[in-house]
C-alpha cells in the first residue's frame, strides 16, 4: 500500500480505493508475463525497468536513499542497508522498523512528496510505488532517479525485494531473506492442505473489500480463506449489507485501521443474520501487516490463519 495514517476510520480503505483508480489509469504493471520488474545484464551501472514501464539507470550502489512507501522502508531496512535511509514519507506510515521515525519526513500534500524537501536531502535513489508520475517526472528532471514497485501477489511481493535488492546492491540478503520467506509460506501452505477453506468477508471500512485482482485477496487465500468476493470485478468495491447477508460468510475481518468494532457491527440489525455476526466469528487483523507487501507479509498471512483455522496456527 502506498500510505497510511495512523488508525482511523477507512484508512487502510481509502488508501486502497485511490491505489485501484491510479493503477486503472496507467494500467497497472507495465511488464511482461510473470510480472516483477525486468533487468538488463550486469550489475553497476545497471538499468532497470520498473512496475511502470520506466526505465531506470543507476551508476553505482545508491548510498542516499528515500522512500515513499512503508513496504519500501522495511524493505531496505530487512535488507541491511537502513543505515543508507535519509528520508521516508511521513512517520506515521512508515511507522516500522521504530528506527524509521528518527528519518526527515519527505511527505507533502495529496499523496504527493515535498519536492522541495526530497532535493534538500540529496538522494541518489527515490524507492516509491504505483502512481504520481507527473511528481516522479519532476524529480527524474532533477537526478533524482525514482524506481517503482507495485506487488499484486504474494509471489511478486517477493520478486519486487529480489528487485529492491538488485537496486540497492543487497542481491544476496534479498534473495536470503525471500527464500526464508517462501518457505515459511510453503510451510504454512502444507498446514492448511488438508483443511477446507471458511467462507470469509473482509471489510477495509464502510464495507469497501477486496477483489480478486486485489493484491490482500491473494493473501486471504493462502490464509485458508474463500472471500465471498470471489466475483468483484472491480479492485476494492464496497459491497452491500444486502449481499452480505445472501453470501452469508462464515467469518467477518476487518481491518484495525477501519473505525469498526465487533459491538459496532453486532449492533447492526441489518447484519444480524450473518452467520460469522451470528456465531461470534468477527475479528480484527492488524493492517500494516497485510496492506504492506514487505518483510512482514508472513506474519500477515500468519495472523489470517490465527482467526480462520487457530487449530492450524497453534
Amino acid at each position: 500500500m502506498v500510505l497510511r495514517r495512523a488508525p482511523r476510520r477507512g484508512g487502510l480503505r481509502m488508501v486502497l480505493v485511490a491505489l485501484a483508480f491510479m493503477l486503472a489509469g496507467c494500467g497497472g504493471k507495465a511488464n511482461a508475463p510473470g510480472g516483477g520488474a525486468s533487468a538488463s545484464a550486469g550489475r553497476f551501472p545497471l538499468t532497470l525497468t520498473d512496475d511502470e514501464g520506466v526505465r531506470v539507470t543507476l551508476k553505482a550502489a545508491p548510498q542516499r536513499i528515500v522512500t515513499f512507501a512503508p513496504a519500501d522502508t522495511e524493505i531496505v531496512y530487512a535488507l541491511g542497508v537502513g543505515n543508507r535511509l535519509v528520508g521516508v514519507s511521513y512517520h506515521a506510515f512508515d511507522n516500522y522498523p521504530p528506527q524509521a521515525a528518527s528519518l526527515p519526513e519527505i511527505g507533502g500534500a495529496n499523496t504527493a512528496p515535498n519536492l522541495e524537501r526530497v532535493e534538500s536531502l540529496q538522494p541518489d535513489l527515490m524507492l516509491a510505488t504505483a502512481g504520481g508520475q507527473d511528481w516522479k517526472q519532476r524529480l527524474r528532471d532533477l537526478g533524482i532517479p525514482v524506481f517503482t514497485t507495485n506487488a499484486s501477489s504474494f509471489d511478486d511481493a517477493l520478486r519486487d525485494i529480489r528487485t529492491i535488492g538488485r537496486v540497492t546492491g543487497a542481491d544476496q540478503q534479498a534473495a536470503r531473506l525471500t527464500l526464508q520467506m517462501a518457505a515459511s509460506a510453503g510451510d504454512l501452505r502444507a498446514k492448511l492442505a488438508a483443511v477446507p477453506p471458511v467462507t470469509c468477508f473482509l471489510d477495509l471500512g464502510g464495507l469497501y473489500t477486496v477483489a480478486p485482482q486485489d493484491f490482500v485477496y491473494d493473501l486471504l487465500v493462502r490464509a485458508g480463506c474463500d472471500p465471498v468476493t470471489a466475483g468483484a470485478r472491480s479492485s476494492y468495491p464496497q459491497w452491500s449489507k444486502d449481499q452480505l447477508v445472501q453470501e452469508d460468510p462464515a467469518v467477518f475481518l476487518f481491518t484495525s485501521d477501519s473505525g469498526d468494532s465487533i459491538a459496532q457491527l453486532r449492533g447492526d440489525a441489518a447484519l444480524r443474520t450473518v452467520a460469522a455476526i451470528r456465531d461470534g466469528k468477527v475479528f480484527s487483523v492488524d493492517s500494516d501487516l497485510i496492506s504492506r507487501p514487505g518483510p512482514r507479509l508472513v506474519d500477515g498471512v500468519m495472523a489470517l490463519v490465527r482467526v480462520l483455522h487457530p487449530g492450524v496456527a497453534g
